[in-house]
C-alpha cells in the first residue's frame, strides 16, 4: 500500500451535532492528496461512532483520562503519513482547499516542518454572524518526532529549530465555543470538563501566562474570575516569562472584561495597554474596539475618536500584512473583520460630529458597504447620520439613499436584511416624535430638522413619505403623498397631525379606510392630546350628511380623545366632553334605529357608545336646567362603562351649574343622611330610601358620582 502523504487525526466524544459536517468537508482534500483518516472515540454514546465508521480508515477506542494530549498522541501513534493534520469535530475545512492542495503537490511542503492555518471562531452557529481569527499550528511533519503536551489546550510546544510557515489562505471554520460562556447545557458541560484541568494547570505553574489566558477565555462564570484577571495583569506588569508575547492578549481581555464587568481598574488598564503594547494587534484592534465603544457610551468623544483612529489604522495595516500578524498564533483576534472596520468608521464619524469636526465625518462614511452591518450597527450608523445631518454644514441626505438600498439587500441573508430594516425604521421613527421635533427647534446647534434626512426616501420608505409630508404646507401635495402610503398606521403621529392641521380633507376622498384603521390612527394622535383636541373640534364642525367616512373618523377621534384625556383642565375638559356628546348624538342617531336607542335596548351597543348615549341625555338635561337629571344620567352612564369614572368625576366637579347646589338640595341631603344613619347598612329600609326620588336628587352629594348597583341596575 502506498504511504499516504497526509494523516488526518481526530479525537471525538458525543459530537453527533457536527461530526459528519467535519468529515464531509475533508473529502475534497482527500480526493486531491493521498490521505488516511485516523479517529479516536473517547467514549461516545450518541451515535457519533456510527458516523465515524462510515469515513475512518482507522477507528479505535481511547478511554478518556482527562488529558487531551494523551488522546492526540495516541492518534499520532497510529498514523503512517509524511504529515499529520489535526482537526476537531466542531471544525470544518473551507470548501476552497486549493492552498492546502498546492502546499502538498507543488513541492512547497519539502521546505517546512510545521504549518499554521487560519481559523474563524464564530460567535453563533450561524456562520453569517461575527467571528474571531486564529492561526493554530495544525500540520506537522511526523518525522520531527514532536509530540503533544498539555492536558488541556494542548499543542506542539517544542517547535524550536523547526521550519515554520502559515498558510493564511487555508481556512478552517469553528463553532465549538459558541456556548462556552453561556448557561446552556452544552456550555456547562464544556466548562465542567475544562475548568478543573485549567485550575490544575495553574496550580502546577502559577506564573504560566498561557494558562491564565485560557482560564480568562473560558472562566467568565467562575467566582474568582476577577481575581484571576487581576493576577494575569500583574504577571504581565512583572514581566514574567513570555510577557512580551502574551501581554497584548492579556491586556485586551483586561480592557474587555474591565468594561463589561465595570471593574474599577478599567480606564487604568486601557491607558496601561497603550503604553506597553501599542504595536500589538490585540490592543490596536480588540482593545481599541472596546475602548472606543466605552468612551462613546460615556460621551467622551475625544477619546472615542482616538481609539477609533487607532483601530482604523490597524485594519489597514492588518490587511496589508504589516506588523505582527502572527500574533494570532497565541490568541483569537476578535475585531479584524470587515464589519468591525465599518464599526470603527461609524464611531469615528460620530466622534468627529460631536467634537465639532463634522466635515470629516461624511467622507469617512461615504465609501462604506452598509451591507456588512448587523442590526445594532445599522442603528448606530443611523444615529451618527442623524447627528451629522442635524449639525453638519452639508447634512447627510446624499448618503441616506445608499444606506436604505444596502441594508435591504439579502446579504448575508434575508433575515439579516429584515433585522437591519426593522432597526432602521425603529431608530428613524423616534426623530418624528413631537417631543424630538420641539427640542430640535430649541437647539442652537440645529442646522436642519433631523427628519429632513429622510426626504430622499419619498416613495421608497414610509419615513421618506413622512418627511415629505412634514416639509409641505400644501394640502393637495400632502394628500398626493398620503395617497401613495400603503399603511397609514405606520406613519408617525406627528405627520398625520401636521397633515390634518393644514386643512387636508381626511379621510382621503379617493381612499376607503375601515373603522378599525381609523381607531388606530385616532389613538396614535392621542400622543399629542392638544393637537387631537383641536383636530376633533374642527372635524366636529363639518357637515357629515351622506359622508360616512367623515362621520366614522370624527367618532374615532372623539372616542380616543375622551379615553386618553387627563381630565385636569377645567375649561378644556368641559369643551371636550361637550364635543364628545355632540359627536355621539350625530353618530348614534345616524347609525342606529330609534328602537335600538331606547334605554331598555342599549345593551346591544358597545360600552363606549352606551356611555355616549347617557352623556348625550345628560347634557340635554343640563341644557333644560335639570342639573339633578344631569348628574343622575352621568351616574347611570358610569354603570354602563366604569372605566370612564374619571371623566364623570371631572364633570360633576367642574360643571358650573353644580358648583353651588341650591340651599334646598343641601337641606334635603342633610335630611337623607340623618334618615340613613338611623338604620343599619343592610336594613331593607336603606334600599327603599335609596330608590326614592328624593334620594336620587341628592345622591351625588352623599355618595359621589358612582351610582350604587342593585340587581344589576343603577339605583
Amino acid at each position: 500500500m502506498t504511504r499516504p502523504v497526509l494523516s488526518i487525526g481526530i479525537i471525538f466524544k458525543n459530537e453527533i451535532r457536527c461530526l459528519e459536517r467535519c468529515l464531509k468537508s475533508l473529502q475534497p482534500l482527500q480526493k486531491a492528496v493521498p490521505c488516511e483518516l485516523v479517529m479516536a472515540d473517547t467514549g461516545s454514546d450518541d451515535g457519533s461512532r456510527e458516523v465515524a465508521e462510515k469515513y475512518a480508515d482507522i477507528l479505535f477506542d481511547f478511554p478518556w483520562i482527562n488529558d487531551f494530549s494523551a488522546a492526540r498522541n495516541a492518534v499520532m501513534d497510529r498514523c503512517s503519513g509524511k504529515w499529520y493534520f489535526s482537526i476537531d469535530a466542531d471544525e470544518w475545512l473551507d470548501e476552497d482547499v486549493s492552498a492546502l492542495v498546492k502546499f502538498f503537490t507543488d513541492g512547497t511542503e519539502k521546505h517546512y516542518d510545521v504549518c499554521g492555518l487560519t481559523e474563524r471562531n464564530y460567535d453563533t452557529y450561524d456562520v453569517n454572524g461575527g467571528y474571531g481569527v486564529f492561526m493554530p499550528w495544525r500540520l506537522l511533519r511526523l518525522s520531527t518526532g514532536v509530540r503533544y503536551s498539555g492536558a488541556i489546550h494542548e499543542g506542539w510546544g517544542n517547535r524550536a529549530g523547526l521550519r515554520q510557515v502559515v498558510l493564511a489562505n487555508a481556512l478552517l471554520h469553528h463553532d465549538g465555543y459558541v456556548e462556552i460562556n453561556t448557561t446552556s447545557a452544552a456550555g456547562k458541560e464544556k466548562r465542567a470538563r475544562n475548568m478543573p484541568l485549567l485550575r490544575k494547570k495553574l496550580e502546577d505553574a502559577p506564573e504560566d501566562l498561557m494558562a491564565f489566558q485560557q482560564f480568562i477565555e473560558s472562566g467568565q462564570w467562575e467566582k474568582d474570575f476577577d481575581e484571576k484577571l487581576r493576577q494575569a495583569v500583574s504577571l504581565v506588569e512583572r514581566q514574567v516569562k513570555f510577557w512580551d508575547i502574551l501581554g497584548g492578549s492579556i491586556f485586551r481581555y483586561a480592557i474587555i472584561f474591565g468594561i463589561t464587568r465595570d471593574l474599577p481598574e478599567k480606564e487604568e488598564w486601557i491607558q496601561k495597554a497603550e503604553e506597553l503594547f501599542s504595536n500589538s494587534y490585540f490592543i490596536r484592534l480588540d482593545g481599541a474596539f472596546m475602548a472606543a465603544m466605552y468612551y462613546m457610551t460615556q460621551e467622551d468623544f475625544v477619546k472615542c475618536a482616538h481609539w477609533s483612529e487607532i483601530g482604523l489604522r490597524a485594519h489597514k495595516d492588518f490587511r496589508a500584512g504589516r506588523g505582527d500578524i502572527r500574533c494570532q498564533a497565541v490568541g483569537v483576534l476578535q475585531r479584524c473583520t470587515p464589519l468591525c472596520e465599518a464599526c470603527f468608521q461609524i464611531m469615528l464619524a460620530r466622534s468627529y460630529v460631536e467634537i465639532g469636526r463634522p466635515g470629516k465625518a461624511l467622507p469617512l462614511l461615504s465609501g462604506m458597504d452598509f451591507k456588512l452591518l448587523d442590526a445594532q450597527w445599522t442603528g448606530n450608523l443611523l444615529e451618527t447620520l442623524q447627528q451629522l445631518h442635524f449639525k453638519g454644514k452639508e447634512g447627510a441626505s446624499a448618503l441616506i439613499g445608499k444606506v436604505w438600498e444596502d441594508i435591504q439587500a439579502p446579504v448575508p441573508s434575508e433575515e439579516r436584511a429584515n433585522q437591519r430594516r426593522e432597526k432602521f425604521l425603529r431608530v428613524a421613527s423616534r426623530r418624528f416624535k413631537p417631543d424630538y421635533l420641539k427640542l430640535e427647534l430649541e437647539d442652537p446647534d440645529c442646522r436642519r430638522p433631523v427628519y429632513t434626512l429622510y426626504t430622499p426616501l419619498q416613495g421608497k420608505c414610509i419615513l421618506g413619505d413622512a418627511a415629505a409630508v412634514l416639509e409641505s404646507e400644501d394640502p393637495d401635495d400632502i394628500a398626493a403623498v398620503l395617497s401613495g402610503v400603503e399603511n397609514l398606521n405606520e406613519l408617525p403621529s406627528s405627520v398625520l397631525v401636521h397633515a390634518l392641521q393644514t386643512g387636508i380633507c381626511f379621510p382621503l376622498p379617493d381612499r376607503m379606510i375601515n373603522i378599525e384603521e381609523m381607531d388606530i390612527l385616532a389613538a396614535q394622535l392621542a400622543e399629542n392630546h392638544d393637537a387631537l383636541h383641536r383636530i376633533l373640534t374642527q372635524a366636529a364642525e363639518k357637515d357629515f350628511a351622506g359622508n360616512w367616512q367623515a362621520l366614522a373618523w370624527v367618532r374615532g377621534l372623539a372616542l380616543a380623545a375622551v379615553q386618553t384625556y387627563g381630565w385636569e383642565d377645567g375649561s378644556a375638559g368641559l369643551q371636550l366632553a361637550q364635543t364628545f356628546a355632540k359627536v355621539e348624538q350625530i353618530f348614534l342617531t345616524s347609525c342606529y334605529t330609534p328602537e335600538t336607542l331606547r334605554k331598555e335596548n342599549l345593551f346591544v351597543l358597545p360600552p363606549m357608545h352606551r356611555f355616549g348615549w347617557y352623556c348625550v341625555q345628560a347634557f340635554n338635561a343640563l341644557e333644560a336646567g335639570d342639573s339633578v337629571g344631569y348628574v343622575r344620567l352621568l351616574r347611570e352612564g358610569l354603570v354602563a362603562h366604569k372605566s370612564m369614572k374619571k371623566m364623570v368625576e371631572f364633570l360633576v366637579e367642574h360643571t358650573p351649574q353644580l358648583q353651588n347646589p341650591p340651599q334646598e338640595l343641601q337641606e334635603l341631603a342633610d335630611k337623607v343622611r340623618t334618615l340613613l344613619a338611623a338604620y343599619e347598612p343592610n336594613d331593607p329600609a336603606v334600599a327603599a330610601i335609596k330608590q326614592s326620588s328624593a334620594y336620587q336628587k341628592v345622591a351625588y352629594l352623599i355618595e359621589g358620582v358612582e351610582a350604587p348597583v342593585m340587581g344589576g341596575l343603577a339605583q
